[in-house]
């Protein structure tokens, strides 16, 4: 059985590993696993996590949750568009990474300890559910990639957000 602290915690682990991989070689096939890897893992949150901790746990930390995944979902899509040999290229990167670190750290220090005392209930079947999404999610985005579609094409919309009063982060 999958607990989502475990199913989710697996994933940030396997992205910081696959940033370093990146650090260390340059390599664009390397950059790409990352943005599917963060395009998967940001879809099963937003569908199965976001709106069960906005409604039971914590409505003003679900909507910025959700700032942060639109913030780097606008950096995964700036990175697809990019020549991968730029400089740009690997400023982004690093600004991905940041990114991506700071909610991390807010998910697993913050978020997953709140949710697990207030509906500690929920988290194997939570975690078994998306375990099978993920599955759904990575067969349509790995057969888009194979027809010439980025990999954020069908998770890199602004998610519609069932908390009262949310908006995406302002551009600045």
């Amino acid at each position: 059985m999958s607990h989502f602290i475990t199913l989710l915690s697996e994933d940030h682990r396997r992205v910081e590993q696959l940033f370093e991989q990146y650090e260390q070689s340059g390599d664009v096939q390397v950059a790409m696993q990352v943005c599917l890897q963060l395009s998967v893992h940001a879809l099963i949150e937003e569908e199965m996590f976001y709106g069960l901790y906005s409604a039971k746990v914590d409505n003003a930390g679900a909507a910025e949750a959700r700032a942060e995944h639109q913030e780097v979902k606008n950096l995964i899509l700036q990175l697809e568009s990019m020549d991968p040999e730029g400089d740009a290229f690997a400023t982004t990167m690093t600004q991905l990474k940041a990114a991506v670190a700071h909610h991390v750290d807010e998910e697993e220090h913050k978020m997953f300890p709140k949710m697990l005392e207030r509906l500690p209930e929920t988290s194997e079947i939570l975690g078994q559910e998306m375990v099978a999404r993920r599955t759904v999610i990575e067969a349509q985005m790995r057969a888009d990639r194979e027809v010439g579609m980025a990999p954020s094409t069908v998770s890199q919309k602004p998610t519609s957000s069932p908390e009262a009063g949310w908006s995406p982060a302002s551009d600045s």
